[in-house]
């Protein structure tokens, strides 16, 4: 992410950028994207922008991968920021139903691991530990999804018992928000997840974000911003999270450079 971040450096100076980390040790922030409770790190990040003096006033966010997911939920969550803008690239807005493919398709061990945990994935220990199993999302398994998810299910606002009202007026707020999807994606599965869309568990088919339940019942705030132009979705003819400098610059000049 250095290399983003100078990137907007060099287009806008004189703006101020904060890198948002969970922990200030890199390799242990790495660790803490795989292994923690979501639930908690939203917090703690809450927390510490809550304290940045140069975003009091409001700021724009991109956030990559399950980033732009985390991003989502602090704006949900954070009472004491304001979020105007948010893009998010190739993010799991809608979950996962599989996890990331094995890189080499030879490769038994990491098949096997992958194979364990997703028979594992509603386990209560995996569930606040796994990062990747807080938003998996099987419409196969629906029921199970709402009974043991504490992360995604409750940031999409499909649980019912625990509904915020304050989430989804506060998604509702933005003035834009940004959606990048992969073409090529074999890390998120299924793709379309990056447009709040989903797959149809019998048939396969890519159902429209107009005819899931989080739009037809504005669970978070989504339809109302799609409905008033404030949604913008992009497509990137790449494998996960491969884009060119010449695809942000143009994101960030059209979205970030009213001084945000």
């Amino acid at each position: 992410m250095v290399h983003v971040k100078n990137i907007i450096q060099q287009l806008m100076p004189e703006i101020y950028i904060h890198s948002v980390a969970v922990d200030e040790n890199p390799s242990l922030d790495e660790r803490r994207s795989m292994m923690g409770n979501a639930n908690d790190e939203v917090d703690l990040v809450c927390e510490k922008l809550s304290k940045v003096p140069q975003l009091q006033r409001g700021f724009g966010a991109i956030g990559f991968s399950q980033g732009g997911l985390f991003l989502r939920a602090l704006i949900e969550r954070c009472p004491n920021i304001s979020v105007l803008t948010l893009v998010t690239f190739g993010s799991p807005h809608m979950g996962v139903s599989e996890l990331p493919l094995c890189a080499d398709e030879n490769d038994w061990l990491c098949k096997k691991k992958n194979e364990i945990l997703k028979r594992q994935v509603w386990n209560v220990a995996i569930q606040k530990s796994i990062i990747p199993a807080q938003y998996f999302r099987n419409l196969a398994e629906y029921d199970k999804y709402l009974e043991n998810l504490r992360f995604l299910a409750d940031i999409n606002n499909e649980r019912d018992e625990t509904f915020d009202t304050l989430a989804k007026e506060r998604f509702g707020k933005l003035e834009k928000l940004v959606l990048v999807k992969f073409s090529k994606d074999t890390t998120l599965v299924p793709k379309e997840s990056a447009w709040f869309q989903e797959v149809d568990p019998k048939e396969g088919y890519i159902v429209d974000m107009r005819q899931t339940r989080l739009y037809k019942e504005d669970l978070i705030g989504f339809r109302r911003l799609h409905k008033e132009d404030r949604v913008d979705f992009y497509t990137i003819e790449e494998d996960h999270m491969r884009f060119s400098d010449s695809f942000l610059v143009d994101i960030v000049s059209k979205y970030f450079m009213n001084g945000l």
